[in-house]
């Protein structure tokens, strides 16, 4: 039987990601701040233990018999000087506390930013990859097996677009991008453990088919419910949006001008080679919700 420990269990990605897993035979343990909250969301037959990626010695007693990590954690800042992300000082803890441990394999889902940078029709870079790139390059100098899944938009986050009848977009997206789901991820994920040709690569997660925003809004929306219908908004609404903080609205732009430029190209054939080819379409994707 595999096994797999997952850190970033709860997050929406991260706990479909989990589910996908539990339903292929993996036995999973997840680490958790929040033990009451990962039990809420997960399975009865997955292991949870209490671990904070900014506690060493909590880390120490998590991994203990671990093998395998998958790291889901995300980043939605780009403030340098901070003194500690998850996703920075956070990862390199859980790095350096494998080393001691023996962990064989640390897998970690990151963005197709920052693999393919030529396809920022701009030249823009994605500020948050200056927060999670010194945890990359500690992993990779670690001498511990590492596996990056470079991924492109994820079609699970559409219905967080939808408020009424009305799936917003804003601004105006017209390049392709090959949208991805936690489905596909997740057989990816389960062909990567144990498999050491998985070990110390980089694969882009991408789908099969390059379409621009609104046209995979649509799609989507015609499988989903026909009743709502997209809207497309200028960039300057942000401000209107009534987000927390002037930090969340500099934030949010800055990804969705970021992905606004974004023109991707299909450039994941090696990675079906190792990991299988994604199965799902978005109209697939939709009867799984």
């Amino acid at each position: 039987m595999k096994n797999i420990t997952i850190i970033g269990a709860t997050g929406a990605l991260g706990s479909s990601i989990t589910k996908e897993l539990i339903k292929k035979g993996v036995q999973v343990k997840v680490v958790a701040r929040d033990i009451e909250k990962a039990q809420s969301l997960l399975s009865e037959k997955v292991e949870i233990v209490y671990g904070d990626v900014a506690n060493k010695d909590s880390l120490r007693e998590a991994l203990a018999d671990t093998e395998t990590i998958y790291l889901n954690l995300n980043t939605t800042s780009w403030n340098e000087n901070a003194t500690f992300y998850p996703e920075r000082e956070g990862i390199i803890n859980v790095v350096d506390v494998s080393k001691e441990l023996g962990v064989k394999h640390i897998m970690q889902i990151v963005g197709i930013d920052s693999s393919n940078p030529e396809f920022a029709t701009t030249g823009m870079i994605y500020k948050t990859n200056l927060i999670r790139k010194p945890a990359m390059d500690h992993l990779k100098k670690s001498g511990l097996n590492y596996t990056y899944f470079h991924c492109s938009v994820f079609l699970d986050s559409f219905p967080t677009f939808i408020q009424g009848e009305e799936f917003a977009i804003i601004g105006h997206h017209q390049y392709p991008v090959f949208f991805t789901n936690t489905i596909d991820l997740s057989e990816n994920i389960f062909h990567a453990i144990d498999n050491e040709k998985a070990y110390n690569q980089s694969f882009t997660i991408q789908g099969t088919e390059g379409i621009s925003f609104p046209e995979a809004a649509e799609r989507f929306l015609n499988a989903y419910n026909p009743n709502i219908k997209v809207t497309e908004y200028p960039m300057d609404v942000i401000q209107h949006l009534g987000l927390p903080s002037k930090e969340d609205e500099d934030f949010m732009e800055h990804l969705l001008t970021y992905v606004e430029q974004l023109k991707e190209e299909q450039v994941s054939e090696s990675t079906w080679e190792v990991l299988g080819k994604p199965q799902l379409s978005i109209e697939d994707f939709v009867k799984t919700l």
